[in-house]
């Protein structure tokens, strides 16, 4: 397809298939077909299971196959408006102001062409506010998230399509880095599959941009620039006063922005805040306390038990590191019987436990470990102990004992009492490679041994959280 040079557009398009229809200067109307390796239809009988296959490509209407109907999805209906504009562009495609309906088809694996309607609004997007009008300009000044706006699929990529222009225009015309920028970075989540994550993280740490508070997305960034809290320092220093001042009349409600501002705090401390309401007893304590953390692949190959406190009288040793493990290739058989012999383990130490009056926890970081055992275990001995006061999570203790912008993850948590890893680099996704290179032989007695200590370190986190 050739270029649109003055609106700046350019495309490939799978397939055309003429209408039928003529245009006023008598060319042709072609509707696009775009061809995906993803489904575009639901199967409105058994949800999204696909269906058999339709062989026949002249059965060009989902509608005409028994159960199936269009699947909206905006990237694809963005890409057939694409295609669209540029057929208008060339004299192929009806005006906006025509009566025919503006279609464009996916062909999918089903072998079906689904037809979707691009001028019929099919897509919410949250509503913005206006704040402020300038030489009949709206200036739009945060978006409510409450209120959704319905919109058609050229809505959208008009929209789209018109912001990245204006972007390319300011871009062009700034020749100096000290000017100020067409947009500013703000961290979101799409910023973790961004090449560009890095230099923009930059960029806003060394403007303590508000974004890098935690639960402060693109729209509560908005919100708090048009009530002027522009860094997390601002936010951080606000009163419950100014809160109710100045976030009134906007989407964010005194609960949302006392929540960031705790957030905020810690984020300009450099580390999590604990709460002035928490008490150190909330902590079930025990006579016997374990700590246990697993290690898992495909299989869980390491479940590993750290005897923090013990009594006196008996012959385990307080800090011992107990671990059940693996290093050669698993099945689901292998990995049952690991857990197997921790519970015999662990079940005799409650006996002996409860045969001489004592008090026994076992701690854990998060609910992975309690949803293993239950998995791999499939006993009622196992579920009943998990259901028990001597099973105790601290993952819902930490989140009350402590603010954090970086979340509440064993790490964050356990640093904030001192304690670090021996490990250079440690970390769970890293010990999967270590694991991998242990079965494949690669420093095979070097790896073993960096997973053991990491994982008795994690033990010991777990403990030091205490």
């Amino acid at each position: 397809m050739q270029p649109d040079i003055d609106a700046g557009r350019l495309g490939e398009i799978d397939l055309l298939l003429a209408s039928g229809d003529a245009m006023p200067s008598g060319a042709a109307v072609y509707l696009p077909i775009d061809v995906k390796s993803h489904r575009c239809t639901s199967n409105l009988n058994d949800g999204d299971n696909p269906v058999g296959p339709v062989h026949d490509l002249n059965l060009l209407d989902p509608r005409a196959v028994p159960g199936l109907s269009p699947k909206y999805r905006e990237d694809d209906c963005l890409q057939l408006a694409h295609y669209h504009r540029l057929l208008q562009a060339h004299g192929n495609a009806p005006a906006d102001d025509s009566s025919v309906p503006v279609r464009g088809g996916i062909l999918g694996p089903e072998r079906v062409v689904a037809w979707f309607e691009l001028d019929t609004p099919k897509f919410s997007t949250v509503t913005p506010q206006v704040a402020q009008d300038i030489d009949g300009t709206a200036i739009i000044s945060f978006h409510n998230r409450r209120r959704s706006t319905a919109r058609t699929a050229l809505d959208r990529y008009d929209y789209e399509f018109a912001f990245r222009h204006r972007i390319v225009a300011a871009a062009r015309g700034r020749v100096d880095r000290s000017a100020t920028p067409p947009v500013l970075p703000v961290l979101t989540k799409e910023c973790a599959r961004c090449p560009w994550r890095d230099p923009c993280r930059a960029d806003m740490e060394a403007t303590d941009d508000v974004s890098l508070v935690n639960g402060v997305n693109y729209p509560e960034w908005r919100v708090h620039r048009h009530v002027g809290v522009m860094t997390a320092t601002d936010l951080a220093a606000l009163t419950p006063a100014q809160i109710e001042d100045r976030y009134a009349g906007t989407p964010l409600t005194k609960k949302n922005v006392t929540q960031q501002v705790q957030h905020a705090q810690a984020a300009v401390a450099g580390h999590p805040i604990g709460t002035a309401s928490w008490d150190p007893a909330s902590i079930p304590r025990g006579d016997i306390e374990i700590n246990l953390d697993l290690e898992n692949a495909d299989f869980v190959y390491l479940w590993g038990t750290r005897l923090t406190r013990v009594p006196l009288s008996w012959p385990e040793h307080a800090g011992a590191y107990v671990p059940f493990v693996s290093f050669d290739p698993l099945d689901t058989v292998g990995e049952r019987e690991l857990v197997d012999a921790l519970w015999a383990w662990l079940d005799g130490l409650r006996q002996r436990a409860t045969n001489e009056g004592l008090t026994l926890r076992v701690y854990s970081y998060s609910s992975i470990e309690a949803t293993k055992l239950r998995q791999i275990g499939q006993s009622a001995e196992i579920n009943g102990f998990l259901a028990s006061d001597q099973w105790v999570d601290l993952l819902p203790l930490m989140r009350a004992k402590f603010w954090a912008n970086d979340g509440h993850g064993l790490k964050v948590m356990v640093r904030a009492s001192g304690f670090e890893w021996r490990d250079e680099d440690p970390g769970g996704f890293a010990s999967i490679g270590w694991y991998n290179d242990a079965l494949g032989g690669v420093n095979r007695a070097a790896n073993v041994s960096r997973i053991l200590q990491y994982n008795e370190d994690d033990c010991a986190a777990t403990a030091a959280l205490r």
